[in-house]
């Protein structure tokens, strides 16, 4: 299994608008002036059928679980997983959830031109889940550098985030990984593969593995996300790239993995059949602006 390995945006400072940007939920008078708040909505969609179903029959049997190691020869199969939409507990205590995503008229190339173009702005931020994210920045603002492919703005960079996931307010750190260093080698034109490292942004350690493939349908696309949970990893970081929360707000303790995991499961179902929706017009309009 691939170590994270420390990146020059882990060496930056945490940005300045961790500290002094205010949390709120949805949109307010400054966030309504942005160019792209045309496709802010209030509330989200709801999720796609079988999220709720899955939901329901609560945990899937271990067997039906694999680990980060697995991930490429898992998802490079044809076809689909007896668990595409689920959660489970491995023997050694891997908590793992699947989501699949049906998304219509949507490829690869713009869930990457996304990931390189929203995490600067909380407005951005809040157009992907209305009801639950509250802010975003990220370790190197690279969204204006016009050389840069959509890839290289997100790969090797840190998205400090904070949103709900469930009824939790989490601060996270989501950085960014080459899914070639995972082993995802040959993707197919028009497919994107999306993977992170993800853990607190208060503490130097991560806790799970994401990934995101976007593989091509016939009606557009289908998103297959991956979350491990329960592989810590300690981060050698500089003090001054570990977030201090905002004055008023308590720093949040040690998830419960398991219970964060099922939340993720309708979390995510919900964020990406949402954005999904209004994805190809949203690049459209904005693809070619920092």
């Amino acid at each position: 299994m691939v170590t994270y390995e420390i990146s020059e945006a882990d060496l930056s400072s945490v940005p300045v608008s961790y500290r002094t940007e205010s949390r709120y939920l949805g949109y307010r008078e400054a966030d309504r002036a942005q160019p792209y708040a045309e496709f802010f909505r209030e509330d989200v969609l709801p999720v796609q059928g079988h999220v709720g179903e899955a939901l329901l029959a609560g945990m899937a049997p271990t067997e039906y679980g694999y680990r980060p190691s697995d991930a490429v020869r898992m998802l490079t199969r044809p076809g689909h997983h007896p668990m595409e939409t689920g959660w489970t507990v491995l023997d050694d205590g891997t908590v793992m959830v699947s989501v699949l995503t049906d998304m219509p008229n949507v490829t690869g190339e713009m869930w990457d031109w996304w990931f390189g173009w929203h995490s600067c702005e909380s407005a951005r931020y809040k157009l992907w889940h209305p009801q639950a994210h509250q802010f975003s920045a990220v370790g190197q603002p690279r969204s204006g550098i016009r050389d840069l492919s959509d890839r290289q703005r997100y790969i090797g960079n840190v998205s400090y985030v904070d949103e709900y996931v469930g009824g939790h307010l989490v601060p996270l750190a989501i950085r960014f990984v080459d899914p070639a260093r995972m082993g995802f080698d040959d993707i197919p034109s028009g497919d994107t593969v999306i993977v992170a490292r993800v853990g607190p942004s208060t503490a130097p350690a991560a806790f799970g593995w994401i990934v995101h493939q976007v593989r091509a349908t016939a009606a557009g696309s289908e998103m297959r996300s991956r979350f491990f949970l329960n592989y810590p990893q300690h981060l050698d970081l500089p003090p001054a790239s570990l977030a201090q929360p905002p004055a008023g707000r308590a720093p949040t303790g040690a998830p419960d993995l398991e219970a964060l995991g099922v939340a993720l499961l309708h979390h995510c179902a919900a964020e990406m059949n949402h954005l999904a929706s209004f994805l190809p017009e949203l690049r459209d309009t904005f693809d070619g602006t920092p």
